[in-house]
């Protein structure tokens, strides 16, 4: 699948950062405490299909019912949050499509992913955003390809 500029619309990218104490678990399985580096990044944009690609038709042939948004089925609103621990080289994303929490707990998600990540692997090469916003997307890009390689090797 090729996603052309043409078939995303619209497309914002917003991006927050900060810091906090909290719990989270080690590399080892452990329990650990400490500081906690926060990014949050929301990429909206709307699909449709074009002569480059069928954009909208594939996202809803891969996306589950319950995360299409009923009003604008053509919306694609994806809400990342990802946490560092630097001092333990620990990270972990934790994802929501169109205000529903997204987890890759069975095979029915993985086309969705898969689909998540061409999506922001090709908008990163829009050459009509910033160079923050190609970053940003290629941070959400490396978030859902990581999870998604969790889940594989896991099954």
């Amino acid at each position: 699948m090729n996603i052309s500029f043409k078939g995303i619309n619209n497309i914002k990218i917003g991006k927050k950062e900060y810091s906090g104490i909290g719990f989270y678990q080690k590399n080892d399985n452990t329990l650990g405490c400490g500081k906690k580096d926060y990014t949050e990044l929301l990429i909206s944009a709307k699909l449709t299909d074009d002569e480059r690609g069928n954009h909208l038709s594939d996202y809803l042939s891969r996306t589950p019912q319950m995360y299409i948004n009923k009003n604008e089925p053509d919306r694609v609103e994806l809400h990342i949050k990802r946490f560092d621990v630097p001092q333990e080289n620990l990270n972990q994303s934790f994802f929501k499509l169109n205000n529903k929490d997204l987890f890759l707990s069975d095979d029915k998600i993985l086309p969705l992913m898969t689909f998540l990540a061409r999506f922001t692997r090709e908008s990163s090469k829009n050459p009509e955003l910033s160079i923050n916003q190609r970053k940003y997307l290629n941070m959400a890009n490396s978030s859902i390809s990581k999870e998604s390689l969790e889940y594989i090797e896991m099954r």
